[in-house]
């Protein structure tokens, strides 16, 4: 294992957050750095460790393996909160329909979800991406880098569609 590998390597574990290509590039040469940087990957994850390298949110971070997660729960506990019914239900809106103004949101669930807007918001889960060029001009919502990686995706695109999604909701 060369030294640029232990560097990607314990960036990682030292981040709590996934790292993106532009971190690396400040630190190794950016020539053929995106395929070095899959192979450290693949590499890495073949280990077994109980730890794996996944790409999230566009960037990469370590994690626990999903064989061992059950079993270590206990000890260290959920690292990310479940969210409600309604927090899922209106995020999913959002990351499907976005950008969206609440009131589009409201239409869509039937419901207010001006509290519930505002918990995702606490959260960094959406964030306000500007305004709708309509009377009353209202704050337009879409996800953040941190949906992505709650939901553990590297793109929206790795959603269901949302037809597929709907049709899981009835069921």
């Amino acid at each position: 294992m060369d030294k640029e590998q232990k560097i990607f390597y314990t960036s990682l574990f030292l981040s709590c957050t996934p790292l993106d290509k532009k971190f690396f590039r400040k630190i190794f040469d950016p020539i053929n750095l995106e395929n070095r940087l899959l192979s450290y990957v693949e590499s890495f994850n073949t280990l077994g460790l109980g730890m794996k390298i996944r790409m999230v949110s566009g960037g990469y971070q370590m994690v626990t393996d999903k064989d061992l997660l059950d079993e270590l729960a206990p000890y260290f506990g959920e690292k990310t909160e479940a969210l409600s019914r309604a927090s899922m239900e209106t995020s999913a809106i959002i990351a499907y329909k976005q950008p969206i103004t609440r009131l589009e949101i409201d239409e869509i669930r039937g419901v207010n979800s001006s509290g519930t807007v505002r918990y995702l918001l606490e959260k960094n889960l959406i964030k306000v991406t500007g305004r709708k060029d309509v009377p009353g001009r209202p704050l337009l919502y879409s996800t953040t880098k941190y949906f992505l990686e709650y939901m553990g995706i590297n793109d929206i695109s790795e959603l269901p569609t949302f037809r597929e999604w709907q049709e899981l909701k009835t069921k």
